[in-house]
């Protein structure tokens, strides 16, 4: 599971990607009881824009152990205040593409995004391993012509905190229900 610390000089960052930590955080907290048998990690990784210096070091020490890697979970422009929550998904097994169905089918805030890959999901995708990037719709639709991203725009003012939180419970019911049914 991972997210990435990056503000840029003259932005909050709010949503780019203080929100992603902000929910990678909470899901850390909820799954502090988790005793499956799959080892959960947690990165948060620095630089996604420019030097990627996180991203590489990441690389580097895990070349040749992708494999075992069964999934990542990348949270970035997440808790919008305008729209739903969106998950996107690169090629989930159907087992676990099923769970996230399922799970996902339970919250009103979120629904299925379109593939997008500028974000910390792609190296995993490029190693050939299964991610679900998790962002916000309005991002998606937008993300051609939006001007929040890197300015001083990108503040909690745009935030709806209670998103934030409802993405953390489907993962965390998509982990558990996930570790239940296989």
């Amino acid at each position: 599971m991972s997210a990435h610390i990056d503000p840029k000089k003259g932005t909050r960052g709010a949503t780019d990607n203080a929100t992603g930590v902000a929910a990678l955080l909470l899901l850390a907290e909820l799954l502090k009881d988790y005793n499956g048998d799959r080892l959960l990690e947690i990165a948060a990784f620095n630089g996604e824009d420019y030097l990627v210096p996180g991203q590489m070091d990441y690389l580097n020490k895990n070349q040749g152990r992708f494999d075992t890697i069964i999934l990542n979970i990348n949270i970035d422009g997440a808790g919008y205040r305008e729209g739903k929550s969106a998950f996107s998904f690169f090629d989930l097994p159907e087992p676990l593409r099923a769970v996230a169905d399922d799970v996902l089918a339970r919250f009103d805030g979120i629904t299925e995004g379109v593939q997008w890959y500028q974000g910390d999901h792609s190296m995993f995708v490029q190693q050939g391993r299964p991610a679900i990037a998790v962002s916000s719709q309005w991002f998606l639709d937008n993300s051609g012509s939006q001007d929040i991203t890197h300015t001083p725009k990108d503040n909690m003012d745009i935030v709806d905190c209670g998103k934030i939180v409802e993405i953390a419970e489907a993962l965390n019911w998509l982990i558990r229900e996930w570790e239940e049914r296989s």
